[in-house]
């Protein structure tokens, strides 16, 4: 049996790290306008690791469960997270909304026709669709940069 998947809570400053963990298929929240005791309690009430660059925030005794990231580089904070927590960093990717962070699902083709650039629609046959927001994604050139540029991180990702 595969343990549970790790969520997250990123405050305030680590907006492209959320970003590329959710592009690794993580549950990451991420809002700009949370206090950090609405960060504390949600992460609390929803069993999530507190991502903070704040060194204040991951001292207090009520976040426990959290990591205080040292680099400002995204990249090197990415390399922290996923080493610190031995995370799984192809079996889940991109299966998360980059904008509102809810699970895509596989979208027939047919229903996404007016939802796409033409060309877009004619030269591919998979969607992923998030019900949440509405936004299509789909196996363009862009997943093949943030491949290399994975691997450019994460030397030892397949």
């Amino acid at each position: 049996m595969e343990a549970k998947p790790l969520k997250f809570i990123a405050d305030a400053m680590l907006g492209r790290l959320a970003k590329w963990l959710r592009i690794l298929g993580h549950d990451v929240v991420y809002d700009v306008s949370v206090s950090d005791n609405d960060l504390i309690a949600r992460a609390l009430d929803e069993q999530r690791v507190i991502l903070t660059m704040d060194r204040e925030l991951a001292g207090r005794k009520s976040a426990k469960n959290s990591l205080c990231i040292r680099s400002d580089d995204y990249k090197e904070q990415l390399r922290e997270v996923v080493v610190r927590y031995n995370i799984d960093c192809t079996s889940r990717i991109f299966t998360r909304c980059l904008a509102c962070n809810e699970r895509l699902e596989t979208v027939n083709k047919e229903k996404i026709r007016d939802k796409v650039p033409q060309y877009i629609y004619s030269v591919h046959d998979a969607f992923y669709i998030c019900q949440h927001c509405d936004r299509v994604y789909w196996a363009g050139s862009h997943r093949n940069s943030i491949l290399v540029k994975l691997k450019e991180i994460l030397p030892g990702m397949k």
